[in-house]
């Protein structure tokens, strides 16, 4: 079952386009925009079918029955989340080192390893994805960049939160899970995603993380973003235990993209704005 803006039918010369998409554990979601027409921003949910009971069979019957996906766009990038990977430093600078880490903190992996590299941060992530799902990606679309799902995130908030005198905690919602990027005076220290129950686990995960970095309950912020009921759900219980809970700024870069950008998943936005 698909659900998609009404404008898809409306994409002429599809390589002036780009596309993102955001592979996630029941559901693909994906953008299209374009600098060659004004407020072209196209975003769409595809849910995946598990009947399938494979992971990789279920992405590639929703690729193959979307054909908005399959036109030859100018970039594609897509967006991976998975939950097992480690943030390696910058001074371990080749990726066989990094994958033999990945490997060796998860010893019962039977999946590939991937890398990214966060230019900003100064750090990378090696993660595990879907065993031949990458060659299915490169062979379908063209050999795109593949991005672990933290990595929009940390980029763009590395760059806002660069000579800050403050410390601050990002935290993007999901229905069950809670991105965690932390930056200690302008310094990024810590990228986490967290599984949570209710309101209360996901309060109490912050917190931990909050205090075991060190950062002040009383003038350091802790900003918003994400899905827009579990972000009013939250709020309040962090506010009893830090002094500054906001909803992070959404970029004005964004809405350059389409004025309906704030409807489309955050992480998407955000990986178009990390050029």
């Amino acid at each position: 079952m698909t659900g998609q803006d009404n404008n898809a039918a409306t994409i002429k010369n599809p390589e002036l386009w780009t596309l993102e998409i955001g592979l996630e554990p029941s559901v693909i979601n994906y953008i299209l925009f374009t600098d060659a027409q004004e407020d072209s921003l196209i975003y769409g949910t595809i849910e995946l079918d598990a009947s399938t009971g494979n992971y990789l069979k279920s992405v590639e019957n929703a690729v193959y029955e979307n054909p908005i996906l399959l036109n030859d766009y100018q970039k594609v990038k897509i967006l991976y989340r998975s939950q097992r990977y480690v943030v390696i430093p910058g001074i371990m600078d080749d990726d066989e080192s990094a994958e033999k880490v990945l490997a060796a903190t998860y010893g019962d992996s039977d999946g590939d390893a991937a890398m990214c590299h966060l230019h900003q941060c100064g750090v990378r992530i090696a993660f595990e994805t879907e065993k031949g799902l990458m060659p299915f990606l490169q062979r379908t679309f063209n050999n795109p960049p593949i991005y672990h799902h933290l990595y929009p995130l940390c980029e763009h908030y590395n760059r806002i939160n660069e000579g800050s005198g403050i410390s601050r905690m990002f935290l993007n919602l999901g229905e069950n899970y809670m991105d965690a990027v932390i930056y200690k005076k302008g310094k990024f220290i810590l990228a986490n995603t967290y599984q949570y129950r209710n309101d209360k686990d996901a309060a109490f995960f912050a917190l931990t993380a909050w205090d075991s970095l060190g950062l002040d309950r009383l003038t350091d912020e802790l900003q918003l973003t994400g899905d827009k009921e579990r972000r009013a759900a939250l709020a309040p219980a962090l506010r009893e235990y830090i002094g500054f809970v906001m909803p992070a700024i959404y970029p004005a870069a964004a809405l350059r993209i389409g004025q309906n950008a704030m409807k489309a998943p955050i992480d998407l936005i955000l990986l178009a704005l990390c050029e």
